[in-house]
Order: C-alpha cells, then structure tokens, then sequence
C-alpha cells in the first residue's frame, strides 16, 4: 500500500514538473507585445556596395527602404583581416557610396563592418587567424580602422571578431585602442555573441565559450552599440528558437541593464541551411516572436539587426509591416 502511494505521489511529481517546465518553456508565434514596437534598428548589407561601382539608383532604393523600415543603422561590409594581416582591398568604393547615400538618407548610420577571424581552437566552422594578444596585430587592425574612417567618411565601425570567448582581456584592449585613435566623435559597435548564464557557462565542455552577463558589462563599457549574433542556435524546431531567443533577450538585456549602450538583438532571414541555422526555424516571424516573447516595458533593447539584408525578401517585408504597424 505504502510503495503504491510512493509510485503515484512520484508520477503526479513528474507530471506536474512537466507541465510546469512546458508551460514555462512555451513561446507562442505571436509578436503583438505593444512593448515589442521598435524603431530603432538595424541591418546588415553587402560587401558589393562598397567594393565595386554602384549605380546611384540602386543606393537611392537602398536610402529610401532604410528609411521606411526605421533603420537606424546599416552595416556594409567592408573588409576583413587576412592571414598575412593585411585587410581585404574590398573598399575602394566606400567614400562613393556613403556620399550617395547621405544624398538621400542623412538619418541612418553607415558604420563600416570589418571582419576578423579570431584565432581559437574552440571555433566551429570558422577557420581564425587574427591574434588579438599581438600587439602588432591589433596595432595594424586599428590604424586601418582608423584611416578607413577617415577617408570615407563612416559614422563609426562595426567589429565583427568571431568568436571572442567569455572573459577575454584581449578584445577588450582592442576596443579601448579602437577608441583612443577615432575619437568619441565616432561609433564603436560590436556584433555580441550568445549569452549563457554563469552556471551553464561553467560547465566543464563549455567553459567560457559564450559570454556572460559580466563580459557582456565590460564590453558595454567601451562601446556605443551591441548588435547580438543571437541566431545560429542549432534548435531544429520553431517553438524550441522562440524560447531560445526569449531567453537570449532577457539574458543580454538584464546583462545590460542601464549601461547606456544601444542594444539591438540579431535575427536572421537567411535562407542558407547550416547545421546551426535552419531558415524555416530561425525565421523572421519565429525571431520577433522569440523577441517580443522576452520584451517587456523596463527592457534596454533598442531593436533588431537584420542578417542579412541582402536576403530580406517580399515575405519578409510582410512580417515587417505587420510587426511596425
């Protein structure tokens, strides 16, 4: 009588425990959070409206729809650190376009996005070269970033250095080296990584290999903006990407909370299957679900950085509407 009682009272535990954990872990497909209305966001664009002539057309629609979706900052990519530690001479047009556009859209940000692939075993499906702990190095990344600045007249520059790992000293010297040589005038933004909780980050396999909440400080203390790389997230379900995302949102915005820095949290729209990125998974839909899911009136995060623009589709500008109306 006694073990029948325990094997029920322990069945009833399990199954209220499930529910619970269920209830918790479901994030509807619905982005109609009135807190989730945000009008300051971002994107990023391609390398071929800064490495080849543009027709002054095409950098007009571009102005224009930037405009229309309150994008407040675009990303072109520019160039990025090559093995030899040169850059990539894929900005020879950079001055001509952001003069263009300027002629059509003096409110959105141009902030030149430069690549650098860190040197770290940890990487997955990245191949790094770039050692942040040289000094030479550094010294080579911010002399460019700096002369790049002033001779095409960027608001400021983007970093995206994939993958930085929690804790490291070294970034965080290359922004504060980054800031001393362009000045305040200018924008220091940086493509965040995922968040882990303290906990979860100490765990033995994967120790530091994403940011927590006090890296995520330090970083916000040298910076005007984070852009979160907040896709890739290996989940092969919708509802499984919502909650990813919803925690992500609250993770990096309570992490940021009154820091000052402009936060915007990265969704993708890229149709390209990898094995961290399914498109009908790590949809745009699915993404503002999963945003709006983790949004609330206190939150600091400004908007969303699309990745990439240069794959935002009709479809997408549906989901647009529906989310800014």
């Amino acid at each position: 009588m006694h073990k029948t009682y325990r094997k029920l009272l322990l069945m009833g535990i399990i199954v209220v425990t499930c529910a619970l954990v269920g209830i918790w872990g479901w994030v509807p497909a619905d982005f109609s959070n009135p807190h989730c209305r945000l009008y300051r966001n971002a994107a990023w664009i391609s390398v071929d409206w800064t490495s080849q002539p543009v027709a002054a057309t095409a950098v007009q629609h571009l102005a224009e729809s930037a405009a229309t979706r309150n994008l407040t900052a675009v990303f072109p990519y520019v160039s990025y650190l090559k093995p030899d530690r040169s850059f990539s001479p894929s900005y020879d047009y950079a001055g001509d376009f952001v003069t263009t556009f300027r002629a059509f859209n003096t409110d959105t940000r141009i902030l030149a996005w430069i690549g650098l692939p860190l040197a770290n075993e940890r990487t997955i499906g990245i191949q790094g070269w770039a050692d942040l702990s040289d000094p030479h190095t550094r010294e080579t990344i911010v002399r460019f970033i700096s002369d790049l600045l002033e001779l095409s007249h960027f608001d400021g520059v983007h970093i995206n250095a994939e993958t930085v790992q929690n804790h490291d000293p070294h970034f965080l010297e290359l922004l504060d080296e980054v800031r001393q040589n362009i000045g305040a005038d200018k924008i220091i933004s940086i493509a965040g990584s995922h968040w882990l909780p303290d906990a979860i980050n100490a765990l033995p396999i994967i120790h530091d290999f994403r940011w927590t909440a006090s890296y995520y400080q330090e970083v916000a203390l040298r910076v005007d903006q984070i852009a979160t790389m907040t896709y890739d997230s290996y989940t092969f379900a919708p509802a499984l990407y919502r909650l990813w995302l919803r925690e992500q949102v609250k993770g990096i915005s309570h992490s940021l909370e009154h820091s000052g820095v402009e936060l915007l949290t990265g969704i993708s729209v890229s149709r390209e299957q990898t094995p961290s990125h399914r498109p009908a998974v790590e949809s745009l839909a699915n993404g503002l679900a999963g945003l709006c899911a983790g949004v609330t009136g206190a939150s600091d995060i400004q908007g969303i950085a699309i990745y990439a623009d240069w794959e935002f589709d009709p479809s997408d500008w549906r989901t647009w509407q529906d989310w800014q109306e």
